[in-house]
């Protein structure tokens, strides 16, 4: 499993270099080992790179309906680092640009399952005369190995990732159902916990309402003289603690209450399923 995570800026950069209808000028490249620049910067260019990698636990449902732990498969959190350079000729903005692309590209043309991104200022390079702007991407991928030690993946990620028939087939993800069902005047779906303390949820509009639950634990709870909020509702306007619209989905927190510290709101809890319904 470690090879193959720390294989995956090269593969990922090999990949995002075949997208030429996407990127154009644009050259990705690995952070190590590290290739040269250009002086001055004439093209802009991105460097990928591993952040973090985290290994966990991964549960399923057994026959009971309890979550216990998969005693063959383990969740990988893994953040990837960009390193975005652009000349100044091109502005700043231009950054933030090739950032965008990058994530719309990885997140609509990929198998990645990626989970949040951001990125950080622009600063100046004078020795290379470019901007730069430092970004990240959170993946979540699940790795099973099989049962047998005999027998080892060569990697977790799916073996189509880097196939272009995948790629460019546009029922392959989405079929025509499920677009007709976006179309809809109601959105149901799942996410699971992360644990992360905030976390947003992409539905590709501003919803009118969002009811979030939990898909197997009870809705609210008390313990030890505590309160646990595993539910919530928002509208519009107003909300119950914990989540809240925005234009493109809703977002979720983890953590004690803005109005009460006896009471904690589980929105995010780590390996736990949760299902919503967002009305248009």
């Amino acid at each position: 499993m470690s090879n193959s995570i720390s294989a995956m800026p090269k593969d990922i950069v090999k990949w995002l270099n075949e997208q030429t209808d996407v990127f154009g000028e644009i050259k990705f490249l690995t952070e190590f080992p590290p290739v040269p620049k250009a002086t001055p910067l004439k093209n802009p260019i991105i460097s990928v790179g591993l952040d973090s990698v985290k290994i966990s636990d991964f549960f399923t449902e057994n026959s009971e309906g309890e979550l216990v732990p998969d005693e063959y498969c383990r969740l990988a959190d893994i953040r990837l680092r960009f390193s975005i350079h652009v000349p100044y000729s091109m502005g700043g903005t231009a950054c933030h640009d090739a950032f965008t692309r990058t994530i719309d590209c990885l997140s609509f043309k990929s198998d990645l399952n990626l989970v949040q991104s951001g990125c950080e200022a622009i600063t100046a390079d004078r020795e290379t005369d470019a901007f730069v702007m430092k970004s990240w991407a959170d993946v979540q991928a699940q790795f099973c190995p099989a049962e047998s030690s005999e027998v080892q993946y060569e990697a977790f990620l799916p073996k189509t990732f880097f196939c272009a028939s995948h790629v460019n087939d546009t029922e392959l993800h989405v079929s025509q159902e499920e677009k007709a069902k976006w179309n809809s005047a109601v959105t149901v779906g799942t996410y699971f916990g992360t644990g992360e303390a905030s976390r947003s949820i992409k539905l590709g509009f501003r919803p009118r309402a969002v009811i979030v639950s939990p898909s197997i634990l009870p809705m609210f709870y008390t313990s030890s003289g505590l309160s646990y909020c595993l539910s919530g509702i928002a509208v519009q306007n107003y909300s119950s603690a914990g989540v809240y619209i925005n234009d493109n989905g809703f977002m979720i927190k983890q953590g004690t209450s803005e109005n009460n510290a006896d009471t904690f709101v589980l929105l995010n809890k780590l390996n736990i399923d949760y299902s919503y319904i967002a009305l248009k």
